[in-house]
């Protein structure tokens, strides 16, 4: 399914944790990566400038969050089919552009509805550069190096988790909200330009493939499953992520500043997860998968009762990171890999299932916390809910496929 690209500009080099040496054309894909994933979340950084300065609520400014994962939601499949006919280096290339000009309206927007629209321009281009990102990858290297390579793509999302967002809020809070989106502006003009020089050309390879057939090929019953699971698995996520910082002052006990080193820690988990994600899922997809998620799940029902204790609710809360982060990078590989004639389509599609995961485990989540440290007690538990269901769906997804493979026999 996945034809290998030239050989020009695919200079090697070696990746920590990888044991062969991989395209260095795959740094361009996660420069591209960290600036979308620092667009997404910045806004969680920096409510407090942006509610004063563009006079509205910090409710209001947190919706400038959901309507960007909204857009993605909505979008990825569109922007799909209008750059079906284009190679994917294109389709890069183009994406890129629409980050850049989206992040410079955010930048220059002089009010919160201009803002809500630019952000909406931004996420326009995420569903489809991941997608997009994601086949490339898997194209530059080896099959059985394909998931690695993606993880190296995806650890540019978590580099902007760790790095991209407190520098981006750092920024604004000595100078302005608008100087973080001139900076993630440069950092998707330097994506631009790697991916103009890094990405080899490769040749339009959809145009024979008709649109009815591509979305046909996404009701294969493993490609539902899998983009099920990936919107369960980002659900789990982020029902606690997103109120990490509330639930470590509120039920931890821990001062703002001493939050802000956990979440490093969490963010040096969700790097060391990336990788090691790639590796198992390059051994074995749905066994490492479902055991991934069953550890967090294990993980979250101890930090139930680790949380009242400072070193335990550290301890807890950076193996977490490493174990709910590592099935993302496998999924997204899997899901392409399931699709079979629709890998752009598949791709762009399962952005989606994860920007949806996204908002819905925010908002569960929301219903839940409130200003006594009872109610975040909830929070792993409404996760490994979530979780929970995504190993049923990969149990499932391996009991369909020891079928087929009956059937072939």
């Amino acid at each position: 399914m996945f034809e290998e690209l030239p050989t020009e500009r695919q200079i090697k080099c070696r990746f920590i944790g990888s044991d062969v040496a991989l395209p260095i054309a795959l740094l361009a894909l996660a420069i591209g990566a960290f600036g979308l994933g620092t667009t997404e979340t910045i806004v969680m950084g920096i409510l407090p400038e942006l509610s004063d300065n563009l006079h509205v609520s910090i409710a209001k400014a947190g919706l400038l969050v959901s309507g960007y994962a909204i857009g993605v939601t909505i979008a990825s499949p569109l922007m799909a089919i209008i750059t079906n006919r284009y190679s994917r280096r294109q389709t890069l290339l183009l994406m890129m552009a629409i980050f850049v000009v989206g992040n410079i309206c955010s930048a220059l927007a002089p009010n919160y509805n201009l803002l809500m629209a630019s952000r909406f321009l931004t996420s326009l281009s995420h569903g489809t550069f991941y997608g997009a990102a994601s086949i490339v990858a898997c194209q530059l290297v080896p099959p059985q190096k394909r998931a690695e390579a993606l993880s190296i793509v995806y650890i540019g999302l978590t580099l902007a988790m760790v790095l991209g967002v407190p520098l981006g809020t750092l920024v604004a809070q000595f100078t302005s909200w608008r100087v973080s989106f001139w900076l993630i502006g440069g950092v998707g003009s330097l994506a631009w330009i790697s991916i103009w020089y890094l990405i080899p050309h490769d040749n339009q390879t959809n145009t024979s493939i008709r649109l009815y057939d591509q979305f046909r090929s996404l009701t294969h019953p493993m490609v539902i499953l899998m983009m099920l699971v990936s919107m369960c698995t980002s659900a789990g996520m982020f029902g606690l992520f997103t109120y990490i910082t509330p639930f470590l002052e509120i039920r931890t006990g821990l001062s703002a500043h001493a939050t802000d080193w956990v979440l490093l820690l969490i963010g040096a988990g969700l790097c060391l997860g990336n990788l090691l994600g790639g590796r198992l899922a390059d051994w074995k997809m749905l066994p490492s998968c479902g055991g991934l998620l069953a550890m967090t799940i294990i993980i979250q029902l101890l930090l139930i009762s680790g949380s009242l204790h400072v070193w335990s609710c550290i301890l807890l809360l950076f193996f977490w990171g490493v174990f709910i982060y590592a099935p993302m990078a496998p999924l997204q590989s899997y899901v392409v890999t399931c699709a079979e004639s629709a890998p752009n389509i598949a791709a762009a599609v399962n952005q989606s299932s994860f920007n949806l995961g996204n908002a819905i485990g925010s908002w569960s989540g929301s219903l839940l916390v409130g200003t006594l440290p009872s109610t975040y007690e909830k929070l792993p538990i409404l996760a490994s809910a979530f979780l929970a269901a995504g190993v049923l769906l990969v149990c499932l997804s391996g009991y369909l496929q020891s079928q087929k493979i009956k059937e072939k026999l």
